[in-house]
């Protein structure tokens, strides 16, 4: 699954509030248009019956008065009157008292007309039809210059709405930005001084998550130095007597002869190992800054040699180690190369059921490669976990600027530790 490209806080409210107002400005623009069309309607049948009502009025005060009957505005007082080319544009009973209809129809001189009709009854109950004609090419072109000034009117309240987002905007990632940057500055000097008191942001969540990263770290703190301390007793408390037993088995060496010398030796490369993973564990529980020291060390005679040491490992299984060295001498920390070539080694052999076990090594890195069978699969990341291993060793590579990597392949496992970049 691709990764999602990580965007600041302000970079995703900054496209989300002009999105928004886009969305809001495009809102706006339409109700204008749909609001002013309907206005301009409600206008027209307003007047149209402002003026039928008041014609109505002046009747009833003088039923003699002349009936208007010119081009734009005619009035009848029953529905035959109605000229034929005016009155087959509505149907007689659809038609409500008090309510305008409108409809279009082509004139005597051939052209496209608007006729809008309302009916009206006077005081004694007597019907009278009021029509009004409008030319359709002057009333478009009137609508036309309405709507012409809506979109002006629209377009600088656009941008006037722009500029209030714009200030919105800026305003709202300044207040957004100013808290959480508070709480990474304060989380930067905790980073330095584990002991720094509580700070107190003016947002309560920012409060509350605060808290909780103060938290975590204090645990993480407390969990560092009590490892800290136990490697450094322990590996001290461990030095006494495994100085005792190097001794004593150093003395065995020195007295036996028989086939006893061989299990002696043993026991003294075991006690070995134990001392440099001692006097390793103690390094890196010192935390210091000190560098260790380099000597001199032959590549092909080191990797064989481990190899060697490590052939009991295999206890007559189907498994052969495979070894690609270049025949070069380099200066590096031996001892904790030592203990890293020997915890990867060590993991390679007793993850392996039948194969090959490949070990490259040349003057800036090693890589080991080993098969490993479903029951691996099926077990997760055991591998990686085993013992003190491969965190031993990442922890050492670590200290060392030394650049470690673990890779889980579908059919085998590669380890790889660079000491020298390119």
């Amino acid at each position: 699954m691709p990764s999602r490209t990580t965007k600041t806080l302000a970079q995703q409210l900054h496209w989300q509030l002009i999105l928004a107002g886009i969305a809001f400005s495009i809102a706006i623009l339409v109700s204008l248009t749909f609001i002013t069309w309907r206005s301009v309607e409600f206008a027209a049948d307003s007047v149209f019956k402002m003026e039928a009502h008041n014609l109505l009025k002046q009747l009833e005060h003088d039923s003699s008065l002349a009936l208007p009957n010119d081009k734009n505005f005619q009035v009848y007082r029953d529905w035959d009157s109605i000229p034929s080319k005016l009155r087959q544009s509505f149907s007689l009973a659809d038609i409500e008292n008090n309510q305008v209809y409108e409809n279009e129809f082509i004139n005597e001189a051939g052209q496209n007309s608007y006729v809008s009709l309302v009916h009206l009854t006077d005081g004694n109950r007597k019907s009278l039809y009021f029509l009004s004609v409008y030319d359709v090419k002057e009333t478009n072109e009137i609508v036309d210059s309405i709507l012409g000034n809506l979109l002006t009117d629209a377009l600088w309240l656009l941008i006037f709405i722009f500029f209030l987002l714009f200030c919105l905007v800026f305003w709202l990632l300044k207040r957004t930005n100013e808290p959480m940057r508070l709480l990474s500055d304060w989380a930067f000097k905790l980073k330095d001084n584990d002991h720094l008191s509580k700070e107190e942001f003016p947002i309560a969540e920012l409060n509350d998550l605060a808290a909780q990263l103060k938290a975590g770290v204090d645990r993480i703190t407390e969990y560092n130095i009590r490892e800290q301390q136990f490697l450094k007793h322990a590996s001290h408390e461990m030095r006494t007597p495994l100085a005792t037993i190097q001794a004593c088995l150093d003395t065995l060496d020195f007295q036996l002869t028989g086939p006893e010398k061989k299990t002696v030796q043993r026991a003294l490369k075991a006690s070995s190992n134990m001392n440099r993973l001692s006097s390793a564990l103690l390094w890196l529980a010192r935390e210091s800054e000190k560098p260790i020291e380099k000597t001199k060390v032959e590549l092909k005679s080191f990797c064989l040699h481990q190899i060697e040491e490590h052939q009991y490992l295999l206890n007559n299984r189907d498994i052969a180690i495979e070894a690609k060295v270049d025949d070069e001498c380099i200066d590096l920390e031996e001892e904790l190369l030592l203990i890293v070539f020997a915890n990867l080694l060590r993991n390679a052999c007793q993850f392996t059921s039948q194969g090959t076990i490949k070990v490259i090594m040349d003057a800036a890195s090693l890589r080991i490669e080993n098969p490993i069978d479903d029951g691996l699969h099926d077990r997760g990341s055991s591998y990686q976990s085993f013992g003190l291993g491969l965190q031993l060793v990442s922890r050492i590579c670590e200290k060392l600027n030394w650049s470690f990597c673990f890779k889980e392949h579908p059919q085998y496992v590669e380890v790889s530790v660079t000491w020298k970049k390119p």
